[in-house]
């Protein structure tokens, strides 16, 4: 007898969902499949490569992931951009960044609900003066070490919006907008600072009030280019850092 195997259907399966993931991102990496056009419909992948439709469901859900493409509802599944596919490689949220360094991310939410919020932010939203946002205020944990607080602003519909539940069985707020709102992030626009903690953040953090802590607001777009969040982070500095790459070609020259 062989000591060789059948593959099994998982493993089946599995090739099947890679073969196609390669074969959808070499035409849009070829541009056989323009930019901000539909790709063909679940249905006639899965004729057309005599496969079934979850395997393409799964595929597109991996193109999705590294910014191939981007569905919406009742409208179909588009191919992002060039741009756009770098920069959702590049912007990443606090579980990517705590799971990149091996970690294991954890969340206490302190308040979530939909409130009112002041102009500045308001401005930043692009929303009018009576527009109600959902608010949510979590302590960010790597493990036990609490490693920041964040006080995200999503101005979504009350009537369709997620729940508490939804978010701590999801871990990562952006993974939830994606799959549950249909928000994909586009690009962010960042402003950070250095200050020391006030005594309410301090106990939250585990700090003294003389310690330093980084500030950061963030606004995100997502891939319609509309701003999808409002967040202000507080990070302990000794417990964070902050990469960026900076180019030739992010220095203008007369």
């Amino acid at each position: 007898m062989s000591g060789l195997s059948s593959p099994s259907s998982n493993d089946s399966q599995s090739l099947k969902y890679l073969d196609l993931f390669t074969i959808i991102k070499e035409k849009i990496d070829n541009y056989e499949w323009p930019e901000n056009e539909t790709i063909p419909t679940e249905r006639e992948l899965a004729e057309r490569y005599q496969t079934s439709r979850t395997t393409v469901r799964k595929a597109i859900e991996h193109l999705r992931q590294k910014g191939y493409l981007h569905s919406e509802h009742g409208r179909g599944t588009f191919v992002l951009p060039e741009l756009s596919r770098r920069s959702q490689r590049q912007l990443h949220g606090f579980t990517d960044d705590i799971l990149a360094r091996k970690g294991t991310p954890k969340q206490q939410i302190l308040e979530f609900g939909f409130v009112s919020v002041n102009e500045p932010i308001r401005n930043a939203l692009q929303l009018s003066s009576h527009t109600r946002v959902l608010r949510i205020k979590r302590v960010r944990f790597d493990n036990t070490t609490p490693m920041g607080i964040q006080t995200t602003y999503l101005p979504i519909d009350e009537n369709n919006a997620f729940t508490e539940e939804e978010l701590l069985e999801f871990g990562s707020l952006y993974k939830l907008l994606a799959q549950k709102m249909g928000l994909e992030l586009l690009e962010a626009y960042e402003t950070i600072s250095a200050r020391q903690p006030s005594s309410a953040e301090a106990s939250l953090l585990e700090l003294s009030v003389h310690d330093v802590v980084l500030t950061c607001t963030r606004v995100t777009l997502s891939v319609n280019r509309k701003p999808m969040e409002y967040v202000e982070m507080i990070y302990p500095a000794s417990r964070y850092s902050y990469e960026i790459k900076i180019t030739k070609d992010s220095f203008n020259h007369k």
